[in-house]
């Protein structure tokens, strides 16, 4: 494998991002995650922003597939 080289490739599923209210970028925001299942290749979270205040802003969610890449075999001799 080479350095750097995913052992694990991700390939997102689905996403979405639901906006509750206006969402300044250049503010504070708190983002919190949760991961609650990960089985059969295939995880999932879901995440939370909150403003300063504490005020629910952003909803989001991801459901994402990881499999290991195989390695490749060096070609052998037939003679």
């Amino acid at each position: 494998m080479v350095e750097g080289e995913l052992s694990h490739p991700k390939l997102v599923l689905d996403h979405a991002m639901w906006f509750h209210r206006p969402v300044r970028a250049d503010d504070w925001l708190l983002y919190v995650i949760v991961s609650p299942i990960a089985y059969n290749a295939r995880g999932f979270v879901s995440g939370q922003m909150f403003n300063r205040n504490g005020e629910l802003i952003v909803s989001l969610t991801q459901e994402s597939l990881s499999r290991p890449i195989r390695p490749i075999s060096a070609p052998t001799s037939k003679l």
